[in-house]
């Protein structure tokens, strides 16, 4: 115990000077200097000649403090946090939402990358394949919320083999047809093209169920990385002349045809 600190020295608890609180968690003795002066992390004890002392509560606060940074707040949203109990749950909640979010798109990216390595000597691997992989890739993040990821896995999942050789067939005549259509200029209210209007819808509802916010969440993805898609889906298809009209084509089609 040290002797002639000031505070609650009748209590007794373990105290730290700052160098040795700085040896025992990896911090500098410059660093806890910042906290102290900025007021995040003072020493709750000084002994009679001034040096700081470190009591347990202050090791739990600085605790908090290397947490939050690890979360990539700063230190000013730190000091605001600690100061309003409520609102550091409610960031706290909030990234731990996004931990658990990260961690089953890993586990799922994991699954799925594995299967797709087994495959790699065998034949291209199907569309549902690609489906599920596509609902756990982030490249889904600013389009579908991690619910919707898991719809799309499990809506592949519940594919039936019958629905797996339809979806493979058909996406690509699908995907042919409108982009003729598209560079000839006919009209969406043409009966071929409400036609393909229609077999559009069906592989949309293979793809989204009955679910409208996924459905409209999947144009957004298609509007954003749809040419993508199509090197994928149509690999021997020149496609350098498709702008972004063609999904503006593809929308108004798909709303006539319903």
């Amino acid at each position: 115990m040290v002797s002639g600190v000031t505070g609650t020295e009748h209590v007794k608890q373990p105290r730290w000077s700052v160098g040795a609180l700085a040896k025992v968690t990896g911090l500098t003795v410059r660093t806890l200097h910042h906290y102290d002066e900025l007021g995040l992390l003072r020493p709750s004890e000084r002994t009679a000649s001034g040096h700081r002392r470190y009591t347990e509560p202050d090791l739990q606060r600085l605790y908090r403090i290397r947490l939050l940074r690890q979360l990539g707040m700063s230190l000013d949203e730190i000091g605001e946090a600690l100061a309003d109990p409520a609102g550091l749950r409610e960031v706290l909640t909030a990234h731990l939402e996004q931990l658990d979010d990260q961690v089953w798109r890993l586990e799922t990216l994991r699954r799925q990358t594995r299967g797709l390595l087994d495959q790699l000597d065998g034949p291209r691997p199907d569309p549902a394949d690609l489906l599920a992989l596509f609902g756990c890739t982030s490249v889904f993040d600013d389009s579908l919320s991690r619910d919707q990821r898991q719809a799309l896995f499990d809506l592949a999942d519940r594919l039936t083999d019958d629905e797996r050789r339809h979806l493979d067939a058909e996406w690509p005549k699908v995907l042919s047809a409108i982009i003729a259509h598209y560079r000839a200029a006919t009209p969406v209210d043409h009966p071929e093209v409400q036609a393909e209007g229609r077999r559009l819808a069906k592989i949309g509802r293979m793809f989204a169920g009955d679910d409208p916010d996924l459905l409209r969440s999947m144009r957004t993805f298609f509007r954003q990385h749809g040419h993508g898609v199509l090197r994928d889906v149509l690999p021997d298809q020149p496609l350098s002349d498709l702008g972004d009209g063609l999904w503006d084509y593809v929308s108004r089609m798909y709303a006539a045809a319903r």
